[in-house]
């Protein structure tokens, strides 16, 4: 017996949802793609959770649309939807097995026994835990939790798969492993899922598509590629790969490019989205090259804090246009106080928008 593929795409049309006088989502609008994974990230608050457990019918809208395929959910009970969920907390009985855990949530199937143990067994050889069936949960480390919850999930064979925050119980080695099997399980089945998370790399390590959110909105939607090179808005910059932003004046505009001004340097950059002359330059680590003082005109910086973590330098560097936080290769280290030329690679530079 196999888990069988019955994935949809998931619309919402403006949906909201408002607590007394707060406003928690704010007419999100997004569709998700049947086969595909879409993260929902943003900072604590922004509404992510509370968007997908409206997904899940844990939260009934203060107003718009949910679709499930071609069925509007919108006011339906979980157990109608046709969904699963993967807890952050896992959520597995530490009375029960392995594989009594798998198959708890098959109970109301019209399955015979020895079919739903089946079912069970198929789900655990799926996620790399075949022969662990009569273990406890207490006997499984954090990422042989968090498979047996995914196994529980993917046994109901839904069409829609969620997880809220599945790897933040996780060390960071173990959450980048289970990341990466999360998202070859998902390609592998073809799933439809929906994934929160407020950590920008796991989002870029999963995703199809992200969905930034802020303060109940949508900030910007996109591949991952999209977001981190062509960020729609100083917030989406900020939060996609820890951008430093610097003030500059667009002095013109060329087709997507744009001629900005910062200090004394002029630089041409990638613009697709700017109007107006007031905006923030996006400068990441990939962007600037460290070296002696001298070697570029006019762009100096002095070594504020150096720290060195393993396989890269990080430096905190005060400029005349303020502070910058960069990532370096070990090749070469600068001292704590010590003056640096900035080389910037136009290419890896953009201009976005005071927001």
């Amino acid at each position: 017996m196999t888990i069988v593929n019955r994935s949809a795409a998931v619309v919402l049309e403006k949906v909201r949802k408002q607590y007394g006088v707060v406003m928690a989502v704010e007419e999100v609008s997004v569709t998700i793609e049947a086969g595909t994974l879409v993260t929902l990230l943003g900072p604590s608050g922004c509404g992510k959770t509370t968007t997908l457990r409206m997904v899940a019918g844990l939260e009934m809208p203060t107003a718009g649309r949910i679709l499930i395929g071609d069925k509007d959910v919108t006011l339906l009970p979980p157990n109608e939807r046709d969904v699963s969920m993967v807890f952050q907390s896992y959520a597995l009985f530490p009375h029960m097995t392995v594989l009594e855990n798998v198959s708890y949530g098959l109970a109301d199937a019209s399955l015979s026994k020895a079919r739903k143990l089946e079912k069970a067994r198929e789900g655990l050889r799926l996620v790399g835990l075949d022969g662990y069936d009569e273990r406890l949960p207490s006997e499984l480390s954090g990422g042989q939790q968090q498979r047996v919850a995914c196994a529980r999930a993917l046994v109901l064979e839904p069409q829609v798969l969620l997880f809220d925050e599945p790897l933040s119980n996780l060390d960071a080695k173990l959450r980048r492993r289970m990341r990466e099997e999360i998202r070859e399980l998902q390609q592998k089945l073809e799933l439809t899922s929906i994934y929160v998370t407020h950590d920008q790399e796991e989002a870029l390590a999963v995703s199809d598509k992200i969905v930034v959110m802020n303060q109940g909105r949508i900030a910007q939607e996109g591949t991952p590629a999209d977001l981190y090179e062509r960020p729609a808005d100083s917030f989406v910059a900020d939060f996609i790969g820890a951008a430093n932003l610097i003030p500059c004046e667009i002095l013109r505009r060329e087709d997507a490019l744009a001629i900005v001004r910062f200090g004394d340097t002029e630089l041409r950059v990638r613009a697709p989205r700017i109007s107006g002359s007031a905006g923030y330059l996006v400068v990441r680590s990939a962007a600037v090259a460290l070296a002696d003082a001298g070697a570029a005109r006019g762009l100096t910086a002095t070594v504020r804090k150096a720290t060195y973590l393993g396989g890269h330098w990080e430096y905190t560097l005060d400029t005349p246009f303020g502070s910058l936080f960069l990532a370096q290769p070990v090749g070469r280290r600068f001292e704590q106080g010590a003056t640096v030329a900035l080389q910037l690679d136009p290419q890896h530079l953009s201009v976005v928008a005071r927001t």
